[in-house]
Formats: structure tokens, sequence, C-alpha cells
């Protein structure tokens, strides 16, 4: 073979090695990339959801000033948001309370200075709880109920005006039939909507149309530019949503479905329940110095730092840090004490925020609610006379288990329709006004629950009667007499189920004129029936 040929074999022996290298090469990053871990997208309900793929490294913990690792204290480690009652958590550190009670005590804090380490998802928040990372989570109560990732140790607070639910030229929640909403996915202002939803009896999968953004802020300028009908959210982003057109519906100084809490891992209540006692301790420790020193409190939480984050500044910390909680109303020790010395009604909003969540079409757990809830930490606490403070929050409306005034309601001026709830047809005995056992579980399910979970709502019930012939039979005032009853029967069954009898406006009316003394079936049918009407003071 001559030397040419030589070297256009060898070419040629090249050129098919390189080419095989290629396709090999192609073949396996195929392979890699087919095998490769996906990413979580997030998903509206309703959605053939994918299963997360949770980080469960934690961001490293923030410290006090005192910190000292090689001092034998353990740590206790909480995840919190940016959010004014959850700032007992920094001014513990900077008191000191936290080694005071054997202790120190690491913070979590989401979306710390827009650092991406901080930015710690929903899915990863719960994730870290339960696998016992964390020690404990301030998160809201619903959160609790969708995910079950942890046990409620003490109740931080309920919204009281924080949470907010806007609409452009909507007069009542009926009105949202067919109407765009926008909300922060995975927030409690999606949680919000959904509540809002089931109080005119609307599916949020069928009946409205969902558009969940990344952030309230998106959420609002998404509904500022047209793109959608109403906005839930909370502040101060929502106020922006007036420049959409917006105006509140409803918020949670009325709706109080809102409530943060303490969840602490079941790992840590197993393994040092003495540990989760003195945190306990000192939160309420904290708390009584922030009800009776405001001022050295605020400035604490302004000299832990941070405060493009925390919007709680060295000087203007005691304005900045009352701005915050004025919309928020604290849960103090006493508070505490009632609600975990009878946990009815704590267990009454869990199983109402399962039902919520299950009616959105999202899948929730099946373990005992009950379960959910610990009291023997407040229980102790409570035995401690030092810890009870002398004084009032900021906001001292905190509604659970409480008697609240709502005569300013009742004798307000200018109150407005919210709602026209849907269930109005009540079946009665024979000639009777008492109700049914079927009446009473629909207002079990419709009524109740946002009546039980709200302190500036009133109900209009009104009642309506047929008037049966022949002419004569009865009187105009014995029909509306008979109305009234009916009406009234409602609201007293109400009333038994634990609902102030000053929230209630009793009325009656008689039928169309066309329908009085008609002797036909169907149209006496029609005349029997109980309306109730939302009514909220004027927006």
């Amino acid at each position: 073979m001559d030397r040419t040929r030589i070297i256009f074999a060898a070419i040629i022996g090249v050129t098919l090695i390189i080419i095989c290298g290629v396709f090999t090469y192609n073949f396996i990053s195929d392979r890699a990339a087919t095998n490769a871990t996906p990413e979580f997208t997030a998903v509206t309900p309703g959605a053939a959801a994918s299963t997360p793929i949770v980080q469960l490294d934690s961001p490293d913990p923030v410290f006090g000033a005192n910190y000292d690792s090689a001092d034998g204290l353990p740590t206790y480690i909480c995840g919190a948001d940016a959010f004014g009652s959850y700032f007992t958590l920094q001014q513990m550190q900077m008191s000191g309370k936290d080694i005071e009670h054997g202790f120190h005590l690491g913070i979590v804090p989401f979306f710390l200075d827009d650092d991406p380490a901080y930015d710690v998802s929903e899915e990863q928040r719960t994730a870290l709880l339960e696998s016992g990372q964390w020690e404990c989570l301030l998160t809201t109560l619903d959160s609790v109920a969708l995910k079950s990732p942890g046990v409620i140790t003490a109740i931080v607070d309920e919204s009281a005006g924080a949470d907010q639910f806007w609409g452009r030229d909507i007069e009542t929640l009926n009105d949202l039939d067919g109407k765009r909403i926008t909300f922060a996915r995975g927030s409690v202002g999606e949680y919000f909507t959904y509540y809002v939803l089931s109080i005119a009896r609307l599916n949020p999968r069928f009946d409205v149309t969902l558009l969940p953004q990344d952030s309230v802020a998106d959420a609002v300028a998404f509904f500022n530019e047209g793109s959608a009908d109403a906005v839930s959210g909370w502040e101060p982003d929502i106020y922006d949503a007036e420049g959409g057109g917006g105006n509140t519906l409803l918020s949670s100084e009325q709706l109080r479905i809102v409530i943060d809490s303490i969840v602490t891992s079941r790992q840590a209540i197993a393994d040092d329940a003495d540990l989760v006692q003195r945190f306990h301790d000192a939160w309420f420790d904290t708390l009584k110095a922030q009800v009776e020193d405001f001022d050295t409190a605020a400035m604490q939480i302004a000299e832990w730092g941070h405060n493009d984050w925390s919007f709680v500044y060295p000087e203007s910390a005691t304005d900045d840090f009352a701005i915050w909680l004025e919309s928020v109303a604290q849960a103090d020790l006493g508070d505490n004490i009632a609600v975990m010395r009878d946990t009815r009604p704590l267990v009454n909003r869990l199983e109402i925020a399962r039902r919520v969540w299950a009616a959105a079409g999202l899948d929730v757990p099946d373990d005992d609610v009950e379960a959910l809830i610990n009291p023997g930490f407040v229980s102790r606490s409570a035995s401690q006379a030092a810890l009870q403070a002398n004084g009032k929050p900021v906001n001292d409306s905190f509604s659970i288990a409480a008697q609240i005034d709502v005569s300013t309601i009742a004798n307000s001026g200018d109150a407005t329709t919210l709602a026209v709830l849907p269930c109005r047809r009540f079946s009665f005995l024979p000639e009777s006004t008492e109700l049914t056992l079927e009446s009473r579980r629909i207002l079990d399910d419709c009524v109740v629950p946002t009546m039980s979970q709200s302190i500036g709502l009133l109900l209009e019930v009104e009642g309506s009667s047929a008037w049966p012939g022949p002419a004569g039979t009865y009187t105009e005032t014995e029909i509306i007499e008979f109305a009234e009853a009916r009406a009234q029967s409602v609201v007293d069954y109400l009333i038994s189920q634990g609902i102030d009898q000053a929230r209630f406006v009793v009325t009656a009316v008689l039928p169309p004129e066309d329908h009085r003394e008609s002797e036909d079936p169907l149209v006496q049918q029609e005349d029997r029936f109980v309306e109730m009407t939302l009514i909220t003071s004027g927006r």
C-alpha cells in the first residue's frame, strides 16, 4: 500500500472515531437529561400536581449577639416570616430572654435581605419542621390543617384587618360568580380567597377563574393592569389595588379566619419536652416585657438589624412596630390559657379549614385534628405568675373564647350587604316553626362556620310564609307573625351554637300580592323560605 493510501485510510479512521465519539456523547447526555431530577412546578387547584422536590438543607440560623457555641446551652431553631407579631423572636434574642431561660434561639428569617439562601418555600418550611431540623415554625392555622407538619403549642395572634379581599365593580360576594381572582400562590391569601368563595357557595374550580401569582405585589399589579377582577392579599401591598379601581370587599377585621400559631416539631416534643417548655416560657416572658415596656421592645427589634426586612428602624422604632401590630390581635398568655383550656374552637377551625381546602381540590390529611393541638406547654407556663403581663397588646381584640362588643356595628347607620347566603330553603315540622334535623345540618354547614369565625358581621334573617287560601282563612297579621316566628327559629338554633344573639336582625316579609290566599301548593311552596344576608359596616 503506497503512502497516499495509508494517509487516506488514517484520515478515514480518525473521522469515524470522532463521529462515534460524538454519537456516544450525545446518547449519554440524552439519557442523563432523561433521568435528571425534575424541577417542581406549581400548579393551580384542580390540575394534576407533580410531587414537590424539597430541599432539606436549612439556611444558617441567625443567632443573637451573645451566642456562644461553647457555653453548653442547647439551641432552639425557629423559622419565621417578616411579620410584626413574629418579631417577638427577635426581641427574645436581643433581650437575652433565651439565654435567661437556658437555651440559644436561632432564627431562620424567610426572604432575609433578598438573600437567595433564605428564599424558603412553603414546602421546604414544612419539610424542615416535619423532619425535626427545626424545633418550631411560626405559621397560620390553615397551613397546619393542610399539611400537618407539627403540633400547635401556642397561638400568636389573629389577623384583625391585615388580610383583605378587594374587587373592582363588585358589590357583594355573590357577584364573584364568573370573575377572575388573583392572589399569591401558596399563601394565606389563597386560603382567604377559598373561604370568601365558600361563603357564597361558589366552587373555586368551576365558578371562578383563579390566577395565582408569585407574590402579593405581583397579584396587585396583575389586578391593576385589568387582568383580574378581584385580588386577595395583605398589608401594605394590598392598598395599591386602589390604583386599579379596587375597593375592599372583606377583611380579616371582620372575618377572623387567619390565625398565627407556634407549631412545634413532634421530634422536639418527644426528644426534649423540657427544652420546648423553656422556649414557651421565654416567649411569654418576652411578650410580657413587650406589653409592659413597648418602647424598649421596639428598639430591641430595630437593633437586631436587617431593618429593610423588618421595616422597624432605630429612629422610629416605636411607631414602626406599632403600625405592624395595629391590624394584628396578639394573643397574650391569658388569651392562650383561655384557648388551650377548651380547644374545641381551635379544633373546629382546623376542621373548617380542611373542608375549605378540600373544596378547592387540594388533598388534605386524614389524621385526627385534635392531635394537632398540645395545650400542655401553655398550661405549664400559666402556672408561673411571673409570666403574667401587666398590660394589654396594641390591638386587644383577640376574639377566640372572648365576648366581643358588636353594638357599634349593630347600631351602624352605614351597614351594607356583603352576601346573600345561598341556603334559603329550610324544612319545618308540619304547621310548625320547629326546624327539622336536615335544616339544622344545612345551617351547621352554611352559616355557623362564618358566624363563629367573625366578629364584625351581622346576619339579617328574613322569614317568609305562604298565605294559604281560601280567602279569609288567615289574616295578614297571622301570616307575618308566622313568618317572623320561623326566622326566629333559625336564629334560636344559631344562638344555641354559640353565636351572640346581638348579631342577628330578625325581619319578616309577606308573599307577593298575586300569591296571597292561593290554594296552589306550588305557589305556596315558593313563599316558604328564610333568607339570610350577611351585613358589614360600610366599606
